[in-house]
Order: C-alpha cells, then sequence, then structure tokens
C-alpha cells in the first residue's frame, strides 16, 4: 500500500495506493494542520477499502443517491441531445419517463423498484404499445445511469413488455388503388405530399424534413436522398422516383428554391388528412374498424410493392426495415393482395392439357382453332371477384410479368395480370 501525505502551499495531499494495479488516488485534505490531514487520509483509506470488499458503495453512486430522479432525467435528455438523437426522440423519452417517475411516486434512485412499476403499469388504460413506450423510456435512463456508474444496476431489469399482438387500439388499412386515384384528385394543394408518400413510404416526419436539395430530379434515374439525421433508424437511404412523383415535384418546385428551402410547406395532419378522405369519399374508418390515417400511405406502399411481385428484399429496403417481417406482416395489408389472380395462375389438375389451352385462347379474344404455342402469352384475366368482391389493387392490364403452367403441350407462359399504383 502506497500512503502518503504531501503538502501543497498551504494545505495537504493525499495519496493513496491500495495494492499493485490499482490506480493512484491524489486527493486534496483541505487542511493546513497535518493532524488534520492525518485523520482524513486515514478516513480515506478506510473508506476506500470498505468500497473494495463491499461494505459500501461506490463514491458516484453515494452521490447519484443523493440527486432526484429528475435531476438524473435532465442529465439523461442532455445526453441524448449530445448524440444527436432527434428533438421528436428526446421529446417523447423526457414525456414518458417523467410520467413514469411521477405516476410511480419515485423521488430517488432507490425509490425505483419493479413491483411500484408494475403495479401502476396494471392501474394505467393505455394501449399495449403506449405501455411498451413507458417501459422503454425509463428503462433508457436507468441503463445509462448504470452504464456511468450512478446506479449499480436497473431495477426494471426483469420487467417485461406487455403483449401487443390482438390488443392494438388502433388497426390502419391500406388504400386501394381507386382511393389513392379519388385521395389525389381531391388533394388540391396537399397532392404533391400524398403522392410522394404512397411511392416512397416516408413517414410524416421525414416529408416534414425533406429539402430541395435532397430531391435528385435531374438525376438519369431521379431519386431522393434521404438524410440519416431525418429518418427513424438514423440511416441515410436512397430512394428512386416513380415517373408520377418527379412530374409533380418539378412543377411544385418553386424558381429559385434553395437546397435547404423544405420541399413542402405543411405536411398534413390528422384533421385535415380526414378532411381530405371524406372529400374523395372515402371513409376514415371502414366497415371492420380499420382506420386510415396518413401513415396508411406507408402501408399502401408496402402492400402496393407486395402486389407488383417486388422480391421481398427488395421491399424491406425501399420500406427501409431492418427484419422483412415486420414489412410482410406489419405493413402490407393482407386484404388488398392479389390473392385473385394468383389462384387463377395456378394449373389445373383435371382438364386435359388441350382443353386448357383452349379455354385460356378463348377467354383471350384468340380462335380455338388457332395454335398456341410455348411463346404466346395469355394476357391478363382479372375475375370480377378479383375486382369486385374481393378489395384487390388490381386494375385491368398486363404488366409483362410472366409465370410459367402445365406440362409439355401446355400453354407454357401467362402475364399475371397485375398493375397497381406502383406501375
Amino acid at each position: 500500500m502506497i500512503r502518503h501525505l504531501v503538502k501543497q502551499g498551504k494545505n495537504y495531499r493525499g495519496r493513496v495506493r491500495l495494492s499493485v494495479g490499482d490506480k493512484l488516488v491524489d486527493k486534496s485534505l483541505h487542511t493546513s494542520d497535518k493532524q488534520v490531514a492525518d485523520k482524513r487520509l486515514a478516513d480515506l483509506v478506510r473508506q476506500m477499502e470498505h468500497e473494495r470488499e463491499g461494505f459500501l458503495p461506490p463514491k458516484a453512486i453515494r452521490e447519484a443517491a443523493a440527486r432526484p430522479l429528475v435531476d438524473h432525467l435532465e442529465d439523461f435528455i442532455h445526453y441524448l441531445e449530445s448524440r444527436k438523437r432527434s428533438a421528436k426522440y428526446t421529446s417523447n423519452m423526457e414525456h414518458h419517463a417523467k410520467a413514469v417517475i411521477q405516476g410511480c411516486g419515485w423521488k430517488y434512485p432507490k425509490d425505483v423498484t419493479a413491483d411500484s412499476f408494475q403495479v401502476w403499469r396494471t392501474q394505467q388504460q393505455k394501449s399495449a404499445k403506449t405501455l411498451n413506450d413507458y417501459l422503454a423510456a425509463i428503462s433508457g435512463l436507468l441503463n445509462w445511469m448504470q452504464q456511468f456508474g450512478r446506479i449499480p444496476s436497473n431495477p426494471l431489469r426483469a420487467v417485461g413488455k406487455v403483449e401487443t399482438r390482438g390488443k392494438e387500439v388502433r388497426h390502419r388499412r391500406a388504400l386501394t388503388e381507386d382511393q389513392v386515384r379519388r385521395l389525389l384528385a381531391a388533394a388540391g394543394e396537399n397532392k404533391d405530399v400524398y403522392i410522394t408518400a404512397v411511392y416512397t413510404g416516408l413517414r410524416r416526419a421525414e416529408l416534414e424534413s425533406l429539402q430541395w436539395g435532397d430531391v435528385k430530379l435531374d438525376a438519369v434515374v431521379p431519386f431522393l436522398q434521404v438524410r440519416a439525421s431525418t429518418t427513424k433508424n438514423h440511416k441515410s437511404a436512397l430512394l428512386p422516383l416513380h415517373p408520377d412523383v418527379v412530374a409533380v415535384l418539378r412543377e411544385a418546385k418553386p424558381t429559385g428554391a434553395n437546397d435547404g428551402d423544405p420541399v413542402f410547406k405543411r405536411v398534413p395532419r390528422i384533421y385535415r388528412f380526414r378532411s381530405d378522405l371524406e372529400r374523395a369519399g372515402i371513409p376514415y374508418k371502414d366497415g371492420q374498424g380499420r382506420v386510415a390515417d396518413f401513415h396508411s400511405l406507408r402501408y399502401t406502399f408496402a402492400t402496393s410493392l407486395a402486389n407488383v411481385g417486388a422480391p421481398e428484399r427488395i421491399a424491406m429496403e425501399l420500406m427501409r426495415h431492418s427484419d422483412r417481417r415486420l414489412t410482410d406482416k406489419a405493413y402490407t395489408d393482407s386484404q388488398l393482395l392479389q390473392t385473385c389472380s394468383s389462384i387463377e395462375a395456378l394449373p389445373s389438375y383435371t382438364q386435359p392439357p388441350s382443353q386448357l389451352a383452349s379455354q385460356f385462347a378463348v377467354a383471350n379474344g384468340l380462335s380455338e382453332s388457332a395454335a398456341v404455342t410455348s411463346g404466346v402469352s395469355a394476357g391478363s384475366f382479372n375475375s370480377s371477384a378479383n375486382i369486385g368482391a374481393s378489395p384487390c389493387l388490381a386494375s385491368s392490364g398486363t404488366s409483362g410479368h410472366k409465370g410459367e403452367i402445365g406440362g409439355p403441350g401446355r400453354i407454357r407462359t401467362y402475364d399475371q395480370g397485375i398493375m397497381s399504383p406502383l406501375l
């Protein structure tokens, strides 16, 4: 052990190292009296030994325990801001964490317990998602306090999330192709926002942050450059633009617009979006209780990608998801998928090959006596059930996307007949 008193100027300093490999502690004893300094040095050594043996928590934890929990929350928010987290993210974290602290009656770190949190959570009349947001916010604060030595561990580490499946308060739906057309026709000055959202899947906040410098309309393949500072996952992205979006944005771009100017003067809030839906004759809530809000345009984008046969990995990339299951299960409206066309594309197992070929030829306006070869396209074959009773996004026409049915002597190719707003 190293234990020295050193006088510097008028006052004494203590230098202590308990064992080889330990950090040397050099601390002012704030006294010019040697006897007082010697006692204070002995107290410092005793405190350090107790901390090492676990009799006392480290000094940082003791000091943190004496500070109100809201003070730690304030430091945590400043830390998030220093990490360049978005204003919306930090505001939500502060709001949810503060609600938990006040609701549970926690004053100091020692007051935080898993039992008190769970009792408070069971009393809340909130959606499962909101309850999980509360847990994420307060756990974020406590994990940060543990990381920086303010508490020994997170008391809520064993608390699990609330099950969200089947407990959603708001069920969204995608819009059909006809509804998208009617919405754009009734949107007026909001048309450029809606058409960009339905063809890119950008979220409201991302659209609000979009600047003309991010829009590359004169590129060989026009695209949007979404900045990492504006996205939910904090990653930049390049999104190719559909010709309809290019045309609308070219017309909307003011003469002499600067790169830093916002693309959209405003992105409609829910009351304005619902007003546009009403003018378009689109119900906000359908017969199944599913709603169409602004975020439904992102659902529409994902569902349209599925209907045009976009590979899962590409759809996931365009949606900017880290897990393709989120794209497939959460954002794809299964009730609008082209299930009818897919069933019609299956081969017949009961009819002779020649009869099947004849039926396809007649259905597409060909003479029954006309030869059908492996290179003949059967054209589109949307059924009345697909367009009428089933809420598919299909319309008449073909996409040129071909598949194979049958064996030798049968029709070898068919056109799926799938069109969507994305084509």
